[in-house]
């Protein structure tokens, strides 16, 4: 097989691997295919990245707020959530199982990778595909 051969199977190969799920509960090992993101923005300042998820499924909004170190590599410094639903308010903090982070220099930042969202009784993974945040202004209180 030649070398252009390969290279298209390896492809192929790798449009057919299923995509995670934007947002699994771990605790109930189910896979939350309902919730969508509804936005993300984010600023980048120097070597820091402040970003904002919206994650919604219609019924309640999850917001995820991350703060990030650029360099090499790009490392996940704090994160918060909270999760509003009609009947209660969930929280928490994040982690980062990965991080994916590209530009910001020229043009908007994106960011991408694998996180944790932990709280009590909670424990879900939210897997962010390679996300362009654009500019934007973000609460101060947000980020911390």
């Amino acid at each position: 097989m030649d070398r252009r051969a390969a290279l298209l199977l390896v492809s192929l190969l790798a449009g057919c691997a299923p995509k995670a799920p934007l947002l699994q509960d771990l605790a109930r090992n189910k896979d939350l295919l309902y919730c969508t993101l509804q936005s993300a923005r984010g600023l980048r300042d120097g070597d820091h990245l402040t970003a904002q998820l919206l994650i919604s499924d219609r019924e309640s909004l999850l917001t995820v707020n991350l703060r990030f170190a650029v360099g090499s590599p790009t490392t996940l410094e704090s994160g918060k959530w909270q999760w509003s639903r009609a009947d209660s308010i969930d929280q928490g903090m994040v982690t980062a199982r990965s991080v994916t982070f590209l530009g910001g220099q020229d043009g908007p930042p994106s960011i991408g990778g694998t996180f944790d969202l932990s709280g009590p009784g909670s424990l879900y993974r939210l897997t962010l595909p390679l996300t362009v945040l654009p500019r934007s202004v973000l609460p101060a209180a947000s980020s911390r």
